[in-house]
C-alpha cells in the first residue's frame, strides 16, 4: 500500500542526445587541457622525490619507488634558496601595494575627475604600453645609477612602482560605477581621496583583488630587469637564484632531483596565495561586483 505525500515533484527535463554528446565533448577536451596544463607541476613534484636514476629512467618511472626527501634538505642546505624566496616576496608585495595605490588613484582621476585634455592624456598614457619593455631599461639603468640605486631592493621596487596596465585595467573597472554614487558622495561633502577608498575601493574589492594577484606574479618570476639591477648574490631574486642553483648544485645533471624540489619550493607561495584569492580573482574578471549605471 503505498502512501502519497502530497509532494509533487518536477519531472527533469530529458536533454537530447545530441546535446548530451556535446557536453560529454567539451568535458572531455576541458579534461585533457586541464591535465597537460596540470602535467608540468605533477612532473616537477614526483622528480623532486626521485633519485637520479629513476629521473632518467626508460621508460619514465611515474612515481618514485622510495621518496627521496633528502632532495629537499639538499635545496636548502645552504640557505642562499630560502633567502631569494624571502627576496621575491618582499620586493613582490611591496611593490604590488605601491602598484595597487597609485593605480587606483591615477584611475580614479581619469574617470571621476573632471578635467581638460583627459582623453589625450588617457591616450598618451595607452601609447607607451605598446612600447616594448627594453627600450626603457637603458634609461631606467641610467636614472638609478645616477641616484646611486644600482644593486638595491629598493631602486628595484622604485623602478616597478609604476604600471600602465594596472591603470587601464583600474579606469574600466571604476568606469562602470555608476555617477551618481560619485555625485551623492561630493553632494554630502566627501573629498576626492574619501570617496576613492571609502566608496569606490570597497565596491572594486575583487578588482583589486585580482590585479594584486597578477602584480605579485609578475614580481614574484620577475628576472631580466633585476638581473640588471641587482649585483649581490644574497640580494637575489628567486628567478636569478634558481639560475645559480641549476648551475651550482645541479651542474647540469648531477642533482636533478634537488633542482626540482627547489622548483617546487619555489611556486608553493604562489599555490597558496592562488589558494585563498581564486574567488575573489574569478569574481573581478567576470566583473560581478561592479556596480553598472
Amino acid at each position: 500500500m503505498s502512501v502519497s505525500s502530497g509532494v509533487h515533484t518536477i519531472p527533469r527535463k530529458k536533454l537530447p542526445p545530441r546535446k548530451i554528446v556535446r557536453i560529454a565533448l567539451v568535458n572531455l577536451i576541458l579534461i585533457f587541457f586541464s591535465m597537460l596544463i596540470a602535467m608540468p607541476f605533477f612532473w616537477m613534484l614526483t622528480n623532486s622525490l626521485k633519485t637520479k636514476a629513476e629521473i632518467w629512467a626508460k621508460p619514465p618511472v611515474l612515481f618514485p619507488s622510495v621518496p627521496q626527501w633528502q632532495n629537499f634538505v639538499d635545496a636548502a642546505g645552504d640557505g642562499y634558496l630560502m633567502r631569494y624566496t624571502f627576496n621575491s616576496m618582499f620586493y613582490a608585495i611591496v611593490s604590488t601595494i605601491i602598484v595597487l595605490i597609485n593605480s587606483a588613484m591615477f584611475a580614479y582621476a581619469l574617470t571621476h575627475i573632471r578635467m581638460k585634455g583627459k582623453t589625450v592624456f588617457f591616450t598618451i598614457i595607452m601609447v607607451t604600453y605598446i612600447m616594448p619593455s627594453a627600450v626603457t631599461n637603458v634609461p631606467s639603468y641610467i636614472i638609478l645609477s645616477r641616484v646611486k640605486l644600482i644593486d638595491s631592493h629598493l631602486g628595484l621596487i622604485i623602478s616597478c612602482s609604476a604600471s600602465i596596465f594596472s591603470i587601464f585595467y583600474f579606469r574600466q573597472m571604476f568606469g562602470q560605477i555608476s555617477s551618481s554614487i560619485i555625485e551623492s558622495a561630493k553632494i554630502d561633502g566627501a573629498s576626492h581621496t574619501r570617496i576613492l577608498w571609502s566608496i569606490v575601493a570597497p565596491m572594486s574589492f575583487s578588482s583589486f583583488v585580482t590585479l594584486g594577484v597578477f602584480s605579485f606574479i609578475g614580481g614574484y618570476n620577475a628576472y631580466v630587469w633585476p638581473s640588471l639591477i641587482l649585483k649581490t648574490k644574497s640580494k637575489f631574486l628567486v628567478s636569478q637564484g634558481l639560475q645559480l642553483f641549476f648551475v651550482a648544485e645541479g651542474a647540469y645533471g648531477l642533482k636533478w632531483g634537488a633542482i626540482m624540489a627547489a622548483c617546487t619550493m619555489i611556486v608553493v607561495p604562489l599555490f597558496i596565495l592562488f589558494a585563498f584569492c581564486e574567488k575573489y580573482s574569478v569574481a573581478g574578471i567576470s566583473n560581478d561586483s561592479s556596480v553598472k549605471e
